[in-house]
């Protein structure tokens, strides 16, 4: 009965200072963690009640189609949620024009987000490397854009998500894993299957922006407001700071 008794206490401590390491992340990252939020940490789909829904867009590995696509729904006086992975964003992976672009997007009503840093299961990955690549991406970002822009929601590689993923998630500072539910890119099949609320998942494609192509005109018509996830989801705006984030730091912090 003791050792039962003294594990428990051993697991209850630790689960309080995982939620204070978290915490004291989060407000050193400038993110604004409210205790009232009414959303569970993963994110399907928004309020119901809103006639809003959320244009997401994966990877980046074709940047060309990211860029078609922002323009588009920008034309239709909507917004978008982008995941890039973080290491296409690395100096070496840009191509001429590509930051600049970049930078448009982060200034423009638009958002970006994080796939993580490489599109890996993170449940085949340590807890430690599952904080590396999903917070990594955070000091890419930053210094391509030139400023810190703080990554607030994360959309993991297959929607591949654990309560372990979930505790690194929170230490690293996001509020919100984002998955969908709406994955298509039948034109057809998005404007059916669209409610109030939807997610939609697209990747940086042809066939994507193709179907983007009628899916945000006809979007557009029925008189829905095309948002990011953050206003979906009524976070705080965003505020971006001068100093660039710095990988290193925050893990000696995490690890004090």
């Amino acid at each position: 009965m003791r050792v039962k008794r003294f594990f428990l206490i051993l697991c209850a401590a630790f689960l309080l200072a995982s939620s204070a390491l978290a915490e004291s992340v989060s407000e050193s990252q400038g993110l604004d963690w409210q205790e009232n939020d009414p959303w569970p940490f993963a994110i399907q789909y928004g309020d119901r009640s809103k006639h809003q829904v959320a244009i997401t867009m994966d990877d980046c590995y074709e940047f060309e189609w990211v860029e078609k696509a922002w323009e588009l729904i920008t034309s239709y006086g909507g917004a978008m949620t982008i995941y890039p992975i973080g290491e296409l964003l690395k100096e070496e992976n840009l191509q001429p024009g590509d930051r600049e672009m970049w930078q448009k997007i982060a200034a423009s009503s638009s958002e970006i987000g994080t796939h993580t840093h490489h599109h890996r299961k993170m449940s085949k990955l340590r807890e430690d490397n599952m904080l590396l690549y999903s917070k990594y991406p955070q000091q890419v970002t930053d210094q391509l854009l030139g400023y810190h822009y703080p990554l607030r929601t994360l959309r993991p590689p297959y929607g591949n998500y654990s309560e372990a993923y979930q505790k690194q998630l929170k230490i690293a500072g996001y509020h919100h894993v984002i998955l969908w539910d709406i994955d298509t890119t039948d034109a057809g099949e998005v404007l059916s299957q669209v409610r109030n609320g939807s997610i939609i998942l697209f990747h940086a494609r042809k066939k994507d922006y193709t179907c983007l192509e009628t899916v945000i005109p006809a979007l557009a018509e029925q008189g829905y407001e095309m948002v990011t996830i953050s206003v979906m989801l009524g976070l705080p705006p965003l505020e971006a700071q001068t100093e660039l984030f710095d990988w290193r730091a925050f893990k000696k912090m995490v690890n004090q």
